[in-house]
């Protein structure tokens, strides 16, 4: 256990609550409960527990934190500064503002020192165990005798919403399964939710739970630094189990009538509080100092000089005895780099192939053995898109050895896994294979935390249909620009006998709607190889594949060439060409399955009723949004001909906004419980029922 300066401490946890107080106050709104009743745990685990190097940001074993409880972000931004990060005073001074580096929740940057997006409760919780799923598959892949290269912990700071979330759940469920060791989880215990004490909702016993889970659970006091850093050094002690110290704590902690309760939570304390607290804390002298009014016997004078640097924006009360302390740890810090450093040279030249293998980890390097591969990709027979997509992960990894990744239990549905490669397990990480069970919220979420990490490019794979599950992970994912390949089967009314819940209407155009996510709907074996060759040599985010449970119409099936490679860039390409390609009569546009009852029935309508038809292949609605205007008339025919964009997914209420010669045939209802391929005629997507429907809206 490191030896506490408890004044010091003190002193600057007091700090910590003054930034927090006054920069919330600037702003209007924020969250001072947490940051008040953390600062003192806060100050401990910053100055003498994580094992980062500030000048290094993005130093490999740098110990992780991740604030899960993200509404307490002033609190983070707080010991950032004083940590030496580059958070400075005027960032904390702009605390929410317009394009300020200090945003309402803690927003992803290595160089500020924060490793992922918070907010959301219970996300930041599994992006912490997928930090750590990280950590200890990197030591296992590449440490040697003598080289223990790779060492870091993971440290996250949870609260009461965080613990009754879900996700939480699940992600803690999956870490005590794997033994996770380099994990601890402080739980911020204060026992007050928005509504009021979670009394109210929320009565079980958090300790058991996580010992059930198979935790080591200690407990510990917020307000004595010396009591919780021994606990947090006897439960980092403790080996073979992920680690929950839970910290009864008290919110708004320092404040006079609002310590305690719910309305400390995400409001203003308000003038007269901050007064009281500055009164009754380490800042009373400095304040007086510079203030130059008697803050025991001058209560209006005290509240004029707070309201001034409040409402003039002022700069803040710069502390140099706490900046000093706080920065102490820099030249230990520094000396655990440079020996690290000194360690990885030393790597480099024992293992150059390994350290090879470290430099090109997470980066969008596609290998050209395999970038040709994939350019030629092609299967003799027409098949499930989802078989595809298997065989092509597979060729992919082959190839990139920090694709990792899973599957909530459907595995072999999805095909979401790597063959000849075992499952990560409590006693060996060697695997490229996690196994989820039914926890989608937490593998999105885990994932996230493995991408974060910088190391691993994961995948995570499940019915389309419950894609719903992990939807926020989803949306971070894309928020934060995290290459995470998304993989999603059994996407359509095709789907058959399973019936309407399991046939996902809605989803496909719900996934088009999150920004910096690509989707692909492949038709085929080459753009389900050209999705993946998309996602790891050109995407700079999220890629979401969402292919077919069923086989594909050999109508369909694999006609692009590899000179079609630009415009599968564009997002869409011409499929079948018109037979007068100046003046198409009509337009067929259509994505997966649907591809190929487009080019039956656009043969059809060739070949019987003399019109000249194309068919565009529409693999990617993202991409052909982004290509060029004129690229994009050209290969819808100008207008000039009805255009029928054609999917087996809901478009609902968007036909009221379209083209006059854009003409939808969708689906608007639940599906149907019955053989897919009568529920596919039902709707109207098999080859002669979509005929059907165009002859008689032609």
């Amino acid at each position: 256990m490191p030896a506490i300066q408890s004044e010091n401490v003190r002193r600057s946890a007091d700090y910590v609550r003054y930034l927090s107080l006054i920069a919330i106050e600037k702003a209007r709104s924020g969250h001072p409960g947490l940051p008040l009743g953390c600062a003192d745990l806060g100050v401990v685990l910053f100055r003498y527990f994580l094992n980062h190097y500030p000048e290094r940001p993005d130093w490999p074993n740098r110990d992780r934190f991740v604030l899960s409880a993200g509404h307490g972000s002033m609190w983070l931004y707080s010991l950032l500064h004083l940590s030496g990060f580059s958070v400075s005073l005027e960032d904390l001074n702009q605390f929410r503002r317009m394009d300020s580096r200090t945003p309402g929740h803690p927003e992803f940057c290595l160089a500020r020192g924060i490793e992922t997006t918070t907010g959301p409760l219970g996300q930041g919780f599994a992006n912490a165990v997928g930090m750590a799923i990280a950590a200890g598959w990197r030591a296992r892949r590449y440490n040697r005798p003598g080289y223990e290269l790779f060492n870091n912990r993971v440290f996250t700071l949870v609260g009461d919403g965080c613990v009754m979330e879900g996700i939480s759940y699940e992600a803690a469920s999956l870490a005590g399964h794997l033994g996770l060791d380099n994990l601890v989880a402080i739980y911020d215990s204060n026992r007050i939710s928005i509504d009021g004490s979670t009394a109210i909702t929320f009565t079980e016993d958090v300790a058991a739970r996580f010992h059930a889970q198979g935790w080591a659970v200690e407990h510990a006091h917020g307000d004595d630094p010396e009591g919780f850093a021994a606990a947090l050094s006897s439960l980092i002690d403790t080996g073979g189990k992920p680690k929950l110290l839970i910290t009864q704590t008290t919110i708004g902690e320092g404040l006079n009538r609002k310590q305690g309760v719910s309305d400390i939570h995400g409001a203003p304390a308000g003038l007269e509080e901050i007064a009281w607290f500055v009164r009754h804390s380490s800042l009373r002298d400095p304040v007086a100092q510079t203030a130059g009014v008697d803050v025991d016997n001058d209560a209006a004078g005290l509240e004029a000089w707070l309201n001034v640097q409040i409402e003039a924006q002022t700069p803040l009360l710069p502390h140099p005895q706490v900046t000093a302390f706080m920065r102490g740890a820099l030249s230990e810090q520094r000396q655990n780099w440079m020996q690290w450093d000194e360690l990885w040279r030393r790597y480099q030249r024992e293992y150059p192939a390994e350290a090879e293998e470290i430099g090109r980890s997470g980066r969008a390097l596609l290998p050209a053995e395999l970038d040709a591969e994939l350019a030629a990709y092609g299967e003799e027979r027409p098949d499930a898109t989802r078989n595809v997509s298997g065989r092509v992960l597979n060729l992919c990894a082959r190839h990139i050895p920090f694709v990792v990744g899973g599957s909530a239990d459907l595995g072999g549905s999805t095909k979401g896994a790597i063959k000849d490669s075992s499952l990560l397990a409590k006693a060996d990480f060697s695997g490229r294979n996690i196994a989820y069970g039914v926890r989608e919220h937490a593998m999105g979420a885990i994932n996230n935390g493995l991408a974060l990490d910088g190391t691993i490019i994961p995948f995570s794979a499940t019915f389309f249909t419950f894609m719903d599950y992990m939807k926020p992970a989803v949306r971070l994912a894309a928020l934060m620009k995290l290459r995470h390949l998304f993989l999603f089967s059994h996407d359509s009314i095709f789907v058959g006998e399973d019936g309407p819940t399991h046939q996902p209407i809605e989803h496909l155009n719900s996934l088009r709607l999150i920004p910096e996510l690509i989707t692909f709907r492949p038709a085929n074996d080459r753009e389900t190889a050209w999705a993946l060759r998309y996602f790891y040599a050109h995407a700079s985010g999220p890629v979401a594949l969402v292919t077919t449970r069923q086989k594909i119409n050999a109508a369909g099936w694999g006609s692009a060439s590899q000179a079609q490679w630009p415009d599968f860039l564009n997002g869409a390409y011409e499929f079948i060409s018109a037979t007068d390609p100046r003046k198409p009569d009509l337009v067929l546009v259509a994505s997966g399955s649907e591809l190929g009852a487009a080019a039956a029935a656009a043969r059809e309508l060739q070949a019987t009723d003399g019109l000249s038809a194309r068919v565009v292949s529409l693999p990617s609605l993202e991409l052909f949004s982004r290509a060029p205007r004129a690229y994009r008339e050209e290969l819808l025919g100008g207008f000039c001909a009805p255009v029928f964009l054609v999917e087996a997914a809901s478009y609902r209420g968007v036909g009221a906004l379209l083209h006059p010669q854009i003409q939808l045939i969708d689906i608007e209802e639940f599906g149907k419980s019955a053989p897919g391929p009568e529920v596919g005629d039902f709707f109207g997507f098999t080859p002669d029922a979509l005929l059907r429907t165009l002859r008689a809206r032609l």
